[in-house]
């Protein structure tokens, strides 16, 4: 029985995110209740045992699509009962105000984590998906987060060019958190845009800007945003916008610690980064196995190999992504003395 509930970690926070949008409208203090399944996953992923290669029954593989497809629903579903929720907000007092302000806040902080942590996870594990149907599935994921163009750049860009220079997803040593935010949120919409026009221009049987999936993406992004603003209204429409971006700064705080400092292969030969977190590992579905996602990106998150041959994060992936954002000079310091070590071990 505890061998199969470890996989539903994934759903504590979409799901607890759900309840909050469905038992609403909250006031101040249950809203920061509501907080509270994001600070125990937390404080597990802090003290969190390191993560073993098991031996264990392995089940069906409908019983690992079942939590994709579940997860995705709650995407979905989240995103609905958001833009619901912030049309019932009343603001005809101070202290409606007030709890409507504490209630905006509380969504960002939810729905922007739960995407981040869920849906987009889901998303990235669909578009390695070798099925038309299932990649278009997390394309339409990323576009609940206004990130559709990063199927382009990641599959492209990132898993072709690994720690290369045209490799725009690795943070280069040094490098700190903002200044990679700034280069990627816009590089990579750049480098998928050329990457499409390159594509197309040695395909004689695709024409013109329609076949280029990077203006698919943005012009189904732009149809959502008119329809929010229509039945929803301008509030809704940005904290849509919010809660997305929110998702996409912590998918690049991901990104930028699974590589930091290894391009060009300054310290030796690995992958990424190793989180022993056996938490992360469950919660997000095998995204700390990175490594092993780089050897064999068709493998399935279930299925991805489990491997030590990189430099070692002390904490999960909930911990990093709090410590790059509030600490980043802390965090290269340990980086780079955790990389002087990786590079020791290799040479002996």
């Amino acid at each position: 029985m505890f061998s199969r509930s470890k996989h539903l970690l994934c759903f504590i926070l979409p799901i607890s995110t759900l309840l909050f949008l469905i038992t609403g409208l909250h006031g101040i203090a249950s809203t920061l209740a509501w907080t509270i399944p994001f600070w125990l996953i937390l404080l597990a992923d802090w003290l969190s045992p390191d993560f073993k290669p098991e031996t264990t029954e392995k089940y069906s593989a409908q019983f690992y699509d079942g939590i994709l497809y579940t997860l995705t629903f709650l995407q979905f579903a989240n995103i609905i009962l958001m833009l619901d929720y912030i049309t019932q907000l009343r603001w005809e007092s101070y202290n409606d105000i007030v709890i409507s302000l504490v209630n905006l806040v509380a969504i960002r902080f939810l729905v922007g984590t739960s995407s981040g942590t869920s849906g987009i996870v889901v998303a990235h594990e669909l578009i390695h998906r070798p099925q038309t149907t299932l990649q278009l599935l997390g394309r339409l994921l990323l576009c609940t987060v206004c990130y559709e163009h990063f199927v382009i750049a990641h599959k492209r860009g990132h898993h072709l060019n690994l720690s290369m220079p045209d490799d725009i997803a690795t943070a280069k040593l040094g490098e700190n958190f903002k200044d990679y935010w700034r280069r990627v949120y816009l590089g990579y919409l750049r480098y998928a845009w050329h990457s499409e026009q390159d594509r197309l221009a040695l395909d004689p049987n695709q024409h013109g800007i329609i076949h280029n999936q990077v203006f698919q993406g943005l012009l189904i992004e732009l149809a959502l945003l008119i329809f929010i603003i229509i039945h929803f209204g301008w509030l809704a429409t940005v904290m849509f916008i919010y809660q997305a971006i929110a998702a996409v700064r912590i998918l690049e705080t991901v990104n930028y610690f699974q590589h930091w400092g290894l391009e060009n292969g300054q310290f030796g030969k690995t992958y990424g980064w190793v989180s022993h977190s056996w938490l992360s590992r469950y919660a997000l579905i095998g995204l700390p196995h990175h490594i092993g996602h780089h050897e064999d990106e068709n493998k399935h998150f279930h299925e991805i190999a489990y491997s030590e041959q990189g430099p070692k994060l002390p904490y999960g992936y909930f911990v990093m992504n709090l410590w790059v954002k509030l600490n980043n000079a802390s965090y290269q310091k340990m980086a780079v003395q955790e990389l002087k070590n990786f590079h020791h071990k290799q040479l002996s």
